[in-house]
């Protein structure tokens, strides 16, 4: 991937994550009675992004430390659940931050596995 693609991608997740965030809480159960969902996306959706951002920030071509990145995504899941008080019917979350979290935690692992398997071959 070249570097071009990794922040045209990156900036696509993030744009993704925020019109996500800011949709009217009547919107998201409407779409998510209208796809038959047993449970909320909100959830699933955040730990995916949150991986995937962590993800395209640690391995190449970006390859940032992981401490960056968890702080990065720190900041990001607190400005993320920050927005919810400026959507129609929507509230922010603790509950949200430990998932954000967890996707950037899971990601982590799996680059600095990946990573030392590239460096292998």
């Amino acid at each position: 991937m070249s570097r071009r693609l990794a922040w045209t991608l990156l900036v696509l997740l993030l744009i993704m994550l925020v019109v996500g965030t800011q949709m009217p809480g009547a919107w998201r159960s409407g779409i998510e009675h209208s796809l038959r969902t047993p449970f909320s996306l909100s959830s699933p959706a955040h730990l995916v992004f949150f991986a995937a951002i962590a993800l395209v920030l640690s391995l190449r071509p970006l390859t940032l430390p992981r401490s960056h990145v968890f702080l990065s995504a720190l900041a990001l899941t607190l400005l993320i659940e920050g927005l919810p008080y400026f959507a129609a019917g929507r509230r922010p979350r603790l509950w949200d931050v430990a998932i954000d979290m967890a996707g950037t935690v899971l990601a982590l692992g799996l680059a600095k596995r990946t990573g030392r398997h590239l460096r292998d071959c």
